[in-house]
């Protein structure tokens, strides 16, 4: 169900960037962290719990998560997208649990896009019958009837649609509403109706020329590209107007379909332009012709009226000083030599006059009118969602206020007040200090594989091919942890300063007025400051750490059970200590007798726990770290953990216990994936040291 909540009593919650950052706000720092710990299953879990269509958003949403990453600020925003692609495609996913129809009320919902589609989900796990109507062959909007194939292939969008069915929400197709059914008939079954109509009509623009055969509009092309298998004849050199992420669909399927040449003309320039970067760089790579800062004047047509060229003429601003839509052009003009022009400008409503004779009045652009507080239309109980409300955005968008809507309905339908303006309140984290920004260690951001442009302008295969395990884990570890670090357990804090001493980031911080801190905003989760912490005054912020540490006991438990002597591997959590085949090991192959706890990174490890490892019965203590410094997010891992299990050393000593019950050693790659021999080299060194061989070789 959505993280939307509607409650003026609760506290509003603080959001680390990037779940802020989503309109859904999906804990992407969670899903992130168990990525980078190899739990692909508990990620997926964190994934959809807020996101009706998460396949869909793993391919293809503009990740506004990423925009408002912290970690931009460094150097590179983590690869979220791609990231939550690759633990939707490697995961398992949880089976669908049926929502149970607890309430009497039932509630129509018109049109299935990802406004309709998020709106039925939710009301439907509230316990109320859902069901949507929709008017094209299959439910998904936008997003099943113009986004092509070469981005999001239909059997991923099917596959949300499909479990959003499973959980209880009927859909019915083919259905028009004005048309097969109208809104009196709706309201007479239904409790509440939803109008998610989305904004199915694409925008023509009124120039001399634009009435020629050959001009095309951009939904229905795509349409007939994605479904009717449309082809160009030969010689079609095409132009395209618009600069937007449709153009660029237009453009790019203009190119898988035949066409000799293709051009897009747009009045924004180049780093205006409304299109995702990316999208205007596949663009490019494929071939498309891109004429920033140049508009539409006229289509330039032949006696026989067959299109020859646009003139276009130079725009010198397209917004005015109070940032309204106001093209200002030039003297230059140029003309683009064309057959087909394709108009991407936009989007808008259908007509909607059928609405009026039902009570739902229009504003004088043909616009719903609705309270944008209740969301309710002038007829009660007709509320709206979605772009038909909002106007052209994300789908993540869409669902974001399809969410909303739902609890506009159930407030609604249980007699309570509702007011949008307070739904979704949450706080986020200020930008980074730079001090703290010099700190952190700068890894690159790893670059999505795509298939090689040549190869993939000429079908309509699916051009990303996504993240393998390796970079996945590589790339997930660039991840902050904004704020799930150090703590200062203040009333037992002595103000010793160790900690100061001791952070590589310079989080600790004594203000102007000699007032001591730990910014916890600033703290980057490395755990140095919790183990040099003489009053234990300081801990995680999020417990995920101190979780894993507190499998020790059992972990050394179990492994005594067959009665050889047993061993503790503290191991790294990360990099290839999450891959499958190490896992597979860990909990299906290693020897019995190796107690195996993996912690987030053996910086964590403190001299307590190895020695606590001593008091459940084991005897040898192993602490294995990564041999690839430069894919750690953390400063000095050897230096720490090695002092440790030094420290760990000279206390055996002192209490009579050989020093080789304990050692620090660090892996390479190929050595954790072959880890069978890593395993039996270190019991082997156990029994040796039991049997007085050990010592200094």
């Amino acid at each position: 169900m959505s993280n939307i909540k509607y409650d003026l009593s609760a506290a509003v919650p603080q959001y680390v960037p990037c779940q802020g950052g989503c309109p859904v706000h999906t804990d992407v720092q969670e899903y992130v962290r168990q990525i980078s710990l190899g739990n692909y299953d508990k990620a997926i879990e964190t994934i959809i719990a807020p996101n009706p269509l998460a396949t869909v958003c793993g391919i293809i949403c503009a990740h506004p998560c990423e925009d408002a990453c912290r970690r931009k600020d460094v150097d590179e925003a983590v690869s979220i997208r791609a990231l939550k692609r690759f633990a939707l495609e490697n995961g398992q996913w949880p089976p669908v649990k049926k929502a149970e129809i607890t309430r009497p009320e039932k509630v129509a919902v018109v049109g299935g896009g990802p406004a309709g589609l998020a709106a039925a989900l939710d009301l439907v796990e509230m316990g109320f019958a859902v069901t949507i109507f929709e008017r094209s062959p299959e439910a998904g909007g936008a997003i099943t009837n113009y986004i092509p194939r070469y981005r999001l292939p239909m059997e991923m969008v099917r596959q949300d649609i499909d479990r959003i069915v499973a959980a209880g929400v009927e859909i019915k197709t083919g259905v028009e509403l004005g048309k097969d059914i109208s809104l009196d008939e709706l309201t007479k079954e239904y409790q509440a109706v939803i109008l998610a109509l989305g904004l199915p009509t694409s925008r023509a623009l009124s120039i001399p020329g634009a009435d020629a055969k050959d001009v095309m509009l951009a939904l229905p092309f795509l349409s007939a590209v994605k479904y009717e298998n449309f082809k160009f004849e030969p010689g079609r050199n095409v132009l395209v107007i618009g600069g937007g992420n449709v153009a660029m669909d237009v453009a790019r399927s203009a190119v898988r379909c035949g066409a000799e040449s293709v051009q897009l003309a747009c009045l924004e320039c180049r780093q205006t332009m409304p299109a995702s970067p990316w999208e205007i760089e596949e663009a490019l790579e494929e071939g498309v012709i891109i004429n920033p800062s140049w508009g539409p004047k006229r289509i330039l047509v032949d006696e026989q009226g067959r299109i020859t060229g646009m003139e276009l003429q130079e725009v010198v601003s397209v917004f005015d000083e109070q940032k309204r839509f106001n093209p200002q052009y030039g003297d230059e003009a140029k003309v683009i030599s064309c057959n087909v022009v394709i108009f991407a400008i936009g989007q808008t409503n259908d007509d909607l006059s059928y609405l009026t004779e039902a009570g739902v009045e229009l504003t004088e652009r043909g616009n719903l009118k609705y309270d944008r507080r209740t969301l309710q239309t002038t007829r009660a109980g007709v509320f709206v969602a979605g772009e038909v409300a909002t106007g052209p955005g994300l789908a993540v968008d869409a669902m974001a206020s399809g969410q909303k809507t739902a609890q506009a309905v159930k407030c609604y339908l249980d007699g309570v007040p509702f007011d949008a303006e307070f739904v979704d309140r949450y706080e986020v984290l200020d930008s980074l200090d730079d001090g703290t920004i010099e700190k952190v260690k700068r890894i690159d951001r790893l670059a999505v594989p795509m298939v090689d442009p040549n190869t993939r302008a000429q079908n309509y295969e699916m051009v990303e091919i996504g993240y393998d395990e390796r970079a996945a884990l590589c790339e997930s570890r660039r991840c902050m942890d904004c704020a799930a670090g150090a703590e200062c357990i203040d009333e037992i804090c002595a103000v010793c300063l160790t900690c100061l001493r001791t952070c590589p980031y310079d989080v600790p911080h004594i203000d102007e007025n000699g007032i001591f801190t730990i910014r916890n905003e600033e703290c980057q989760a490395c755990g140095l400051c919790v183990g040099v912490c003489p009053a234990h005054a300081i801990r995680f912020r999020d417990h995920y750490a101190q979780h894993a540490l507190d499998r020790l006991e059992d972990a050394v438990k179990q492994a005594k059970q067959n009665g050889a002597a047993t061993a503790v591997l503290f191991c790294c959590s990360y990099g290839a200590f999450a891959e499958k085949s190490f896992l597979e090991y860990v909990n299906n192959g290693r020897p019995q007798n190796l107690a195996v706890v993996r912690v987030p990174c053996v910086a964590k490890v403190e001299v307590e726990n190895i020695l606590q490892a001593f008091n459940y019965g084991a005897e040898a203590v192993f602490i294995a770290g990564c041999e690839q410094e430069e894919e750690c997010t953390y400063h000095d891992v050897a230096k720490w953990a090695g002092q440790r299990a030094g420290r760990a050393q000279e206390i055996l000593e002192e209490i009579g216990l050989e020093k080789d019950r304990v050692e620090y050693f660090n892996l390479t790659v190929d050595e954790v994936r072959n880890f069978s021999a890593v395993a039996d080299d270190l019991l082997q060194k156990v029994e040796a040291v039991l049997n007085g061989q050990g010592g200094e070789e």
